[in-house]
């Protein structure tokens, strides 16, 4: 009899999984066509526990020209998730003994300006202090021809530090152009090549590479997509994927990244202490991980990242305590893949979440477009301190114009007004604009045209919290998260990063 009954209750255990599995499977399938539907996502979603694939679905064109769908074998640029696997072969090689990440880089540059002061470990943790050769004003020319992980740090080593090694954090996508070189020094072979042997080949990631030839034809290849005007899409301009190198130059799949995710959970790559030292949470000197950011969602802690270049955007949060993971791949470059996931962590971690309302265009009288336009001037806690902007009216929808770019603004629900570029809301109340990104809010005051010119001249990278700024340019398409002003405190960025405003990133 008690056979029976401890067989009844094992089918019960099997039953009440398998029927949470479904619920969840399909919360998340309706969720996510919620985005698709208003026409915010195309790409991958894939959510794994342990060895089981909760939830795995396609969706929209890989190719807009020749109507070519995505699926799940569909390659996509990844942006700066491209930094957690640097961050492997960097602690790889220090688990072989070829580097320490106490290690100065002028062991491995001689010749770099302030190496000798400089850890690989602060490189890791955006602690070095180094400028950002990807906010620079010629980037956008450079950009457009290949480069190697030398050429990239000759450009770095020009440009002054930003604060002192070890002081702060201060994210720079040019500390992993640095990695990358290191890698090349201390393993005797490229960048790309290391991590083909060393990473993607033993964990079966063949999907995966570091993009180094432009010349060289990918199959089931990802196009990237821009958002133009308040709701269609162009190509972006063109670049070299290896003006990435290090930060942001890899492509993969969403099945791919499931493979590195369990190798590291696992064992399969790294020792399981140096996984544990990599994701920072015992850290008290230190924001963020090598290279995870990393928070709890109702008790269960997570790493994530988000990436974000031309046409692309990308998301994976794993849960390293559940040994579950959330995956969001996108070509194109809106900022749903943040949201997309965070709406996936309540759904699968909350008992009853409450997930904001996905921002779809409601029609606006020409004529209310007309009586909120003119010009405003944020204050000194904007991302951008005391910007002028001008509101301008266009068919069916706003522009929100900055000294550098247009940012167009949809009419949404309750008199709103989107930003789908970064996941930003604005609304008009008594003259002024009051603009929301996350749990950030910022007034800006309505004021006379002649009072201000709109000849302010700063990088286009500097504007909206030097996170990531972006006319549809390739100059500031990448990945970049800002410190508070002290860096004592958990920094604020834009979800148009493909970050987490209300988190340390």
């Amino acid at each position: 009899m008690d056979d029976v009954c401890e067989k009844y209750n094992i089918y019960e255990m099997i039953r009440t999984l398998l029927l949470v599995t479904v619920t969840a499977a399909a919360t998340i399938d309706a969720r996510v066509k919620e985005y698709v539907d208003a026409g915010l996502f195309s790409g991958v979603v894939l959510v794994s526990s342990g060895d089981h694939i909760l939830y795995e679905k396609a969706f929209g064109l890989a190719d807009r020209t020749f109507k070519v769908p995505n699926t799940l074998d569909t390659k996509f640029h990844i942006a700066s998730v491209s930094k957690p696997i640097t961050a492997a072969a960097t602690l790889l090689l220090a688990e072989r003994g070829k580097l320490s990440l106490d290690d100065r880089v002028s062991k491995f540059v001689p010749d770099f300006p302030n190496g000798d002061r400089i850890t690989i470990e602060e490189l890791l943790t955006h602690y070095s202090g180094l400028a950002d050769a990807s906010s620079t004003a010629d980037y956008n020319d450079w950009s457009r021809f290949q480069q190697t992980p030398a050429s990239l740090v000759e450009k770095l080593a020009k440009l002054p530090p930003r604060s002192q090694p070890g002081t702060r954090y201060s994210y720079s996508n040019s500390n992993y152009h640095l990695l990358a070189l290191i890698i090349e020094k201390a393993s005797g072979t490229s960048f790309g090549d290391f991590l083909d042997q060393n990473i993607f080949k033993p964990l079966g990631m063949t999907n995966t590479a570091h993009h180094g030839d432009d010349k060289t034809i990918v199959p089931a290849l990802a196009l990237g997509y821009m958002p133009k005007e308040a709701d269609a899409f162009e190509k972006p301009s063109y670049f070299d994927w290896t003006a990435k190198t290090g930060n942001g130059s890899l492509y993969t799949t969403a099945g791919d990244l499931l493979k590195f995710h369990r190798a590291l959970q696992r064992g399969g790559l790294l020792r399981p202490e140096t996984v544990t030292m990599s994701y920072g949470f015992d850290r008290k000197d230190r924001q963020v991980g090598m290279f995870w950011f990393h928070h709890e969602v109702a008790g269960h802690r997570s790493v994530y990242v988000g990436g974000s270049s031309p046409g692309f955007k990308a998301h994976i949060e794993r849960f390293i305590d559940d040994d579950t993971a959330v995956i969001v791949l996108a070509n194109v470059y809106l900022a749903s893949p943040t949201p997309i996931a965070d709406d996936i962590s309540a759904i699968l971690w909350q008992k009853d979440p409450q997930l904001a309302p996905v921002p779809k265009p409601v029609p606006r009288a020409a004529e209310e477009l007309r009586r909120i336009s003119g010009t405003y001037r944020f204050g000194p806690n904007f991302y951008q301190p005391n910007v002028v902007v001008r509101i301008e009216p266009r068919d069916r929808y706003i522009v929100l114009r900055y000294p550098a770019f247009d940012a167009p603004l949809t009419p949404i629900a309750n008199g709103a007004y989107f930003d789908r570029f970064y996941w930003s809301f604005v609304r008009f109340e008594n003259g002024k604009l009051i603009y929301r990104n996350g749990n950030d809010e910022f007034v800006a005051t309505s004021v006379s045209p002649q009072s201000t010119q709109r000849s302010q001249r700063f990088s286009v990278c500097s504007v909206l919290s030097v996170v990531i700024t972006s006319a549809p340019g390739p100059e500031c398409l990448t990945d970049s998260a800002t410190p508070s002003s002290s860096g004592g405190t958990p920094p604020r960025t834009l979800r148009g990063a493909g970050a987490r405003p209300d988190r340390v990133h």
